[in-house]
């Protein structure tokens, strides 16, 4: 390049001053680059030129439409023609090796052309800020600063020509990639970005525009991308088991994410995660459904976990997974509860073949215990996997819940036939009972605790049948004194209030509240008989509210008050009688127990401690005043039902402490069958319990809990229709049926059945009625 800088006014000799510079600086002499020298040079002739047309115009130049003077644009607008035309003239000569690849040949250019672009830009830097920067304002969208100015040429002339071969190219290198072969990912990644950078909105210099690059590479690769791992995954599946091609698939999966943060633009890694989900997951989603199962049965915690992760990249597919775990747990608790079904029975009849009786659970064959922890265990297992293998994923939370109350609720154990009422929450009722009790043995409550009751009673439909059969045997243990703990008893009430609701707890807290009300009572009554010389020594009243309590008073136990009785049990409603007013004491004698000391020990021995019922203590006071009575002597003396004496009687005989004359069964509820008390009774226990003996009426203990479980149902029910008539005023059959079975489930699953009797009842009571023949009224 000359030293000497051409006449500023002269385009031809300007141009020809520094040809040769932008030569050097886009790359057209090799390697060889840009001295500073030359640069400058090639600058300074450039602003020199712009500087002399902007001062003294040009006479061929057009008038300004605006100003009707020599418009100050004519400064850039002749150098920047010449700018084109050679920018034309040198893409279109760049030519590749004869052994070059053209994405090679397409990379190495574009690198060292945009280098250069970027230079050239500042060489014209005072066009670019003056007269492009002018002719834009004034409307011009075929003016663009130098580098943008290149940019669009290479486009037009090298990449337009040339797209075809040169996204081929890419791809292809792209799947050699992903055969595991070796390949530059810089010319890869510099060949797409450049689509990038090729994006330019005309309209809009600054905005970001992706055309180029979606319209000739995202489309072809995504596609591409589909047809390769279509064919590899039906490929790999027809020679490898289900557990390896998810393996194959996690590592798949891994290459294009870390391929697509190498070289893709953030706009493609959306479509193509869903490209690849789509090839690889969804399409083979039912041979991972196929395989689920044996994967549960082998405990493959692992590959079941792979598979959840894969499944969910497409989430409508987990809900089929989903619906197999539900049926495999439902069947897996099945399977459990009827070997423990058969394992009972089985022992049932070992027992009845060697003769020898055996207590039989109270609600069947199998205890509460062993019901409950089958339960448990199952839902512990699947719960881990849930946890573990799905990551507690809403979906399988929802399966396990659905399963869980299937399999509790509904069982071979649980219901004797189908429309049988569930045994469900009696038997947690029994469970929690068990270790409740103060008199359970450590060795039979191992593993049964709070948390085990409440998972259980989460899913139990019947809510209200468990509550009454659990205040039944509470209100048991609190008037018997065989609470373990007062403070696990109340924990456990307060567990159940949060579960569900205050009001389901009320009476049991009320209970309670008549517990430790009726302490100032026995204070009382016990401060009254040190001071007396009464046979009661002790005495522990309880008053208890009868609405809600679960004892009703039986006429079958309108018993006679032993005389020497009478003085402790005539305090009691004396000092209740100044307390309150205008109420009614009833003894349940069918309740409660007494201690009783018999001196019917060898000389020098301490004397015996029974433990009887009510009935049992009026019998045995008797014998003070003889040591013989015939039955029917007895009987009256006691003054009770004859079933329920004879009942209560039994014990004396069967342990000795009694002797019938005559002996044997078939004479012990003659009247003139006579019973004598021992001298010395034989026992080697100083303590005997004669109480547990006693038959007792279970069926009618259950007759009874069913029987109010029912009509505190009815009265639920007929409450819940009048509340909702009364807001709604009318409502359609089928609406209020589906809106009273709602609000029922929080309490027990009413049936539709009972829902209609209640709706009768409530039109027979005229609270609502008829209109038309699907609709119903409220009656204020």
């Amino acid at each position: 390049m000359s030293q000497t800088f051409p006449v500023a006014s002269d385009l031809s000799a300007t141009w020809s001053f520094i040809q040769p510079g932008l030569e050097y600086i886009l790359g057209a002499e090799g390697d060889q680059g840009v001295t500073p020298k030359m640069y400058m040079n090639c600058y300074t002739a450039v602003y020199n030129y712009c500087v002399n047309k902007s001062r003294h115009g040009s006479s061929n130049a057009p008038i300004n439409a605006t100003t009707g003077n020599n418009s100050y644009s004519l400064a850039g607008a002749e150098i920047y023609s010449k700018l084109d035309e050679y920018l034309v003239k040198f893409v279109n000569n760049l030519k590749k090796e004869p052994d070059e690849l053209f994405l090679e040949f397409y990379v190495k250019r574009w690198t060292r052309f945009t280098i250069g672009a970027g230079y050239m830009n500042n060489v014209f830097d005072y066009m670019n800020r003056y007269w492009v920067q002018k002719e834009r304002s004034d409307g011009r969208r075929d003016v663009f600063d130098v580098n943008t100015l290149a940019l669009l040429k290479w486009k037009a002339h090298m990449f337009n020509n040339n797209a075809d071969q040169l996204i081929d190219e890419v791809l292809e290198q792209i799947e050699r990639q992903r055969n595991n072969e070796i390949v530059d990912t810089y010319y890869i990644s510099t060949a797409i970005k450049s689509l990038v950078y090729l994006g330019i909105d005309i309209q809009d210099l600054k905005k970001p525009n992706l055309v180029v690059y979606i319209k000739h590479f995202e489309h072809k690769f995504l596609e591409k991308t589909a047809e390769y791992y279509g064919r590899e995954s039906a490929r790999f599946l027809s020679q490898h088991n289900v557990v390896d091609y998810m393996k194959k698939c996690e590592t798949r999966l891994s290459e294009e994410v870390s391929r697509s943060n190498n070289y893709l633009e953030d706009h493609t890694k959306k479509p193509l995660l869903e490209t690849l989900n789509d090839v690889l997951i969804k399409d083979h989603a039912q041979a991972m459904y196929d395989q689920f199962l044996s994967l549960l049965e082998h405990n493959e915690i692992e590959h079941i976990q792979i598979m959840y992760k894969l499944l969910s990249r497409v989430p409508f597919t987990l809900q089929p997974l989903a619906d197999s775990l539900e049926k495999y747990i439902n069947d897996e608790a099945a399977k459990a509860l009827e070997e423990i079904k058969s394992a009972a029975e089985t022992q049932e009849e070992t027992t009845r073949v060697d003769s020898k009786p055996q207590r039989r659970s109270n609600s069947g064959l199998v205890s509460p215990k062993t019901y409950i922890h089958t339960l448990i265990s199952i839902y512990v297992k699947f719960n881990d996997i849930v946890a573990v293998a799905f990551s507690n994923d809403p979906i399988f939370i929802k399966s396990l819940d659905n399963a869980c109350r299937r399999f509790v609720n509904k069982n071979s154990i649980a219901m004797s036939s189908p429309k049988s009422s569930c045994k469900t929450p009696e038997l947690l009722a029994r469970y929690a009972d068990g270790f409740l009790k103060a008199t359970s043995k450590e060795a039979d409550i191992i593993g049964m605790t709070t948390e085990n009751l409440m998972i259980i009673f989460k899913f139990i439909e019947d809510k209200d049948a468990f509550e009454e059969h659990y205040r039944r045997l509470l209100a048991k243990r609190l008037i018997n004194g065989n609470t373990k703990s007062d403070e696990l008893e109340e924990s456990i009430i307060q567990k159940l209030q949060e579960e569900n609701s205050l009001e389901y707890t009320s009476k049991m807290t009320k209970m309670f509240q008549d517990m430790k009300s009726s302490e100032d009572l026995k204070n009382t009554v016990r401060e009254h008989l040190k001071q007396t010389d009464n046979t009661v020594k002790d005495f522990s009243p309880l008053i208890l509210a009868q609405s809600m309590w679960p004892f009703k008073h039986s006429d079958d136990y309108q018993l006679n008050l032993a005389p020497e009785l009478l003085p402790a049990f005539d305090k009691v409603q004396e000092i209740y009688n100044k307390k309150h007013t205008g109420r009614q004491l009833q003894w349940l004698w069918n309740h409660g127990k007494s201690e009783i000391k018999a001196n019917l020990s060898k000389k020098g021995k301490p004397p015996f401690l029974f433990t009887v019922s009510n009935v049992q203590l009026m019998i045995l006071l008797a014998f003070n005043k003889s040591s013989t009575y015939s039955f029917e002597e007895l009987l009256n003396i006691v003054g009770v039902a004859k079933h329920t004496f004879e009942s209560h009687l039994l014990p004396f005989t069967k342990y000795k402490l009694l002797e019938q004359e005559p002996a044997g069964q078939e004479f012990f509820s003659n009247n003139t069958t006579k019973f004598t008390i021992v001298d010395e009774y034989k026992s080697k226990k100083l303590k005997v319990n004669f109480v547990s003996s006693i038959k007792t009426e279970q069926k009618q203990e259950e007759e009874d809990a069913n029987k109010e479980i029912d009509e505190s149902r009815k009265n639920f029910l007929s409450a819940c229709i009048v509340r909702i008539m009364k807001a709604r005023k009318e409502m359609k059959h089928n609406e209020l049926v589906n809106e009273v079975a709602t609000q029922s489930l929080s309490r027990f699953r009413a049936k539709i059945i009972d829902i209609k009797r209640v709706i009768d009842y409530l039109i027979e009571k005229e609270y609502i009625r008829r209109i038309g023949n699907d609709s119903y009224e409220y009656l204020a």
